[in-house]
């Protein structure tokens, strides 16, 4: 599979690996949506070209193509190319589509034939929420990286990752988010196992007091 970051960090899992049953989550959730032949808008408000650093500069960014929507204190790209382009979005980031959003404070957006194809998220941390369309439960997560792969349908979340599902808590190394499969992966490495936090129900009956 082609690597859109080949400098990103990653890490190397332990022996312990949890699999654990998602919330059910249908594809067409998937944060954002492939809209294929869409026009992408750009409202910005001032753009440069850095003849230095050969750099297409814009400031106070928005970008929308259909349900996907994102925003940005700057951003800046080699060339306004979305065929097969990296661009960079700093400050304030965020990505949001029909039912999800996500908050991060850089990302490197690559787009192949007009289309985003994956995205990865920096910050401390980043982070993501979706409301599912059947039961409106929030499923989030964050980390100080994310990467969401569009093709594949995965989030990826890596450094201090959590995912929550509304009453859980999962804790690793990294944690792997699969759309299509709908099912989630957790991995140990150097800073410990994964941990897996269970609320028990809650129960609004007075306990009976003593005589």
């Amino acid at each position: 599979m082609e690597n859109f970051f080949p400098e990103s960090k990653q890490l190397t899992c332990g022996a312990m690996l949890f699999f654990i049953a998602a919330i059910p989550l249908q594809a067409e959730n998937s944060i954002p949506a492939l809209e294929p032949n869409t026009p992408i808008i750009i409202n910005a408000d001032s753009s440069e070209f850095d003849y230095s650093s050969s750099r297409l500069v814009f400031h106070g960014l928005r970008l929308d193509q259909g349900h996907l929507g994102i925003e940005a204190t700057a951003a800046e790209t080699e060339k306004l190319d979305f065929d097969n382009g990296l661009w960079v979005f700093t400050g304030n980031v965020v990505i949001e589509s029909q039912n999800a959003i996500l908050h991060c404070e850089k990302a490197r957006l690559k787009f192949i034939n007009h289309q985003l194809a994956a995205a990865e998220l920096i910050g401390a941390p980043a982070r993501f929420a979706q409301t599912t369309e059947e039961t409106g439960q929030i499923n989030s997560g964050e980390a100080n990286s994310i990467i969401y792969k569009l093709d594949a349908g995965t989030l990826r979340l890596s450094d201090d990752a959590h995912f929550f599902d509304g009453a859980n808590k999962i804790s690793g190394d990294m944690i792997t988010y699969d759309l299509q499969a709908q099912h989630l992966k957790a991995g140990s490495g150097d800073s410990g196992p994964v941990t897996i936090l269970i609320d028990p129900p809650s129960n609004n009956k007075e306990p009976r007091k003593k005589p």
